[in-house]
């Protein structure tokens, strides 16, 4: 089966980015999500491609060390702070890419 179903949301989108997730540590773009008018509620992220390993605790995850974000999977961070100390590195030998939508109430 494929695909996912995507629960009701209330946030609205308001920016979007894609980000290519290599061997080098990924991070989201702060000026994205940290606008003037109050930015980001939640970061809604979807995978594709390959699996990677997140951390979002400030630490830096690595090939074997992270929460796993398998390919298709889905992620969502609850306010900046999680944003802003968001890290990912690609799990394989290819790299993958994220989606990002920049949600707002």
């Amino acid at each position: 089966m494929s695909g996912s179903i995507v629960q009701f949301r209330p946030s609205v989108a308001y920016d979007y980015e894609q980000l290519t997730v290599s061997t080098g540590v990924q991070v989201l773009t702060p000026s994205k999500y940290a606008e003037v008018n109050g930015g980001a509620t939640d970061a809604f992220i979807t995978l594709n491609g390959g699996n990677i390993r997140y951390r979002y605790d400030n630490g830096t995850p690595s090939s074997t060390v992270g929460h796993v974000l398998l390919d298709g999977g889905i992620l969502v961070l609850k306010g900046q702070n999680q944003m802003s100390q968001f890290k990912c590195i690609q799990t394989g030998s290819a790299s993958s890419e994220i989606s990002v939508s920049y949600e707002r109430e």
